[in-house]
This record gives C-alpha cells, structure tokens and sequence, in this order.
C-alpha cells in the first residue's frame, strides 16, 4: 500500500498486531503507545482493543491549524481508499482545540473516522509529547 506524502503532516504509522497483511519495504513497525480515547459521539476505545490487526493514521490536528484543515481533504480520501485493507484513522483534536468547534468540524465535513478530543493532553503525551500540529 503506497500512501500518499502530506506536506506539513508527519504520518504516524503504527501497525498493532500481526495479521493484517501488510508489508511496508523497510520498514519495521513500532507498536502503538496504549492509549484511552472517548470519541465526539462519547464512546469509550482503548486502542488495545480497536487497533489490534490495523494499519492506523493518528492524525494529531487542531481547527485553528490551517495546514491540518486544508490536508484533512486528503485524510479523509485516504481512509476512504483503504478502509476495507486494514486501514484506519483516528483525528485526535489538541488539548487547547475548544470541544464545540472540533465537533462542528467534524459533523459539517462529515468526516468518516474517529474524533476524539485529547482534552488532557495525554494522548499527545503517549506519541511523544506531540506539541505542533498537524502531526
């Protein structure tokens, strides 16, 4: 699977699992750090359990961020074209993203994968220390 190369989005590929039969040249995938997450619609995951088996983008973005808004377009297009291949995606909003402002974006946009709001700052803190977005 050749993904595409976003200008400013650091692309965080994280396969947890064996079994979804994807081989990247070269590449020797690091585990996902576990993490808890609560999705706009306030259901509960625990990436332990969701991610078992996936290819998954964890797109770190903000609604103030001007890049992550103008590649989201693309993010939404790549998920769309490998969803049924393993593939997955997870748009994690910032800490200082106001809550009502993510879930407006995300409901106008109709995104078609997980929102959630990193309201603590702990799941940034899990991939390492994410501080700028898009990452």
């Amino acid at each position: 699977m050749k993904l595409p190369r976003w200008s400013g989005l650091l692309l965080l590929v994280a396969v947890v699992g064996i079994g979804a039969g994807l081989a990247y040249e070269g590449m020797k995938p690091d585990p996902a750090p576990q993490v808890n997450y609560v999705l706009l619609d306030g259901s509960k995951h625990a990436s332990a359990q969701a991610w078992p088996g996936k290819v998954m983008l964890v797109n770190f973005w903000a609604t103030s961020c001007t890049t992550c808004v103008k590649e989201m377009p693309e993010v939404v297009a790549t998920y769309r074209k490998y969803k049924d291949k393993g593939f997955d995606t997870l748009a994690v909003a910032m800490s200082y993203d106001p809550p009502a402002y993510v879930a407006n974006y995300a409901e106008t946009r109709g995104l078609p994968f997980g929102v959630a709001m990193d309201s603590t700052g702990e799941i940034a803190r899990s991939f390492g220390k994410v501080q700028l977005t898009p990452t």
